[in-house]
């Protein structure tokens, strides 16, 4: 069975942007999904473990390799019963003994229709921001989702984040370092919050 691989890109957004781009996602994409959730990071060496919380369900998801560390790895979700999603979280931090980061992320998935999926999104650690990615199954076909994702950027006019530049500022915030985004969950639920409910 082949494996599952997924080239991944990100870029920062001013609100400007994150408008600006919102309102272009809306009239090019084939579908939207709105996906707010709660998620519980467990950041390994080489590798990251994750377990998502939506309204309607809970995935643990595994990405063999790091952010701000190349692209193009291979990942595995698995959907596991709501009920025990936070079990699931207790286990995990007893299993590997570190606390998960938890982040609130405020998220809409656009599916292009080259199948590129976007998500949309705003936390506090990371502002504005959006992630590009194209799934393949064989490694040879890295080159072509990486050539699809740096189009959509260049068609969306932004910028994406280097590797060097992610790994800077994951590192300037687990030490110590501010959040990028100006509002907390709260905050941003009063300003934007109507942006992120299905109408």
């Amino acid at each position: 069975m082949d494996n599952t691989y997924e080239y991944e890109e990100r870029a920062f957004l001013t609100e400007e942007d994150f408008l600006r781009v919102k309102d272009a996602l809306t009239k090019q994409s084939l579908s939207s999904t709105f996906d707010n959730k709660i998620s519980y990071f467990f950041v390994l060496p080489g590798q990251n473990l994750s377990i998502a919380k939506s309204e309607n369900r809970c995935v643990i998801k595994y990405k063999h390799g790091a952010v701000g560390v190349g692209n193009g790895f291979s990942e595995h979700e698995i959907p596991i019963d709501d009920h025990y999603c936070l079990q699931a979280v207790d286990m995990f931090k007893l299993l590997f003994a570190i606390e998960p980061q938890i982040s609130e992320q405020f998220r809409i998935n656009y599916v292009l229709a080259n199948g590129i999926e976007i998500a949309l999104k705003y936390t506090q650690t990371w502002g504005f921001h959006l992630e590009i990615e194209k799934t393949y199954s064989h490694e040879e076909g890295r080159s072509s989702a990486q050539k699809e994702v740096e189009d959509v950027a260049d068609q969306l006019m932004i910028r994406l984040i280097t590797d060097t530049e992610m790994k800077t500022f994951r590192d300037h915030f687990d030490s110590g370092g501010s959040p990028k985004g100006a509002y907390d969950s709260e905050q941003f639920k009063k300003k934007f919050g109507d942006l992120f409910l299905a109408k």
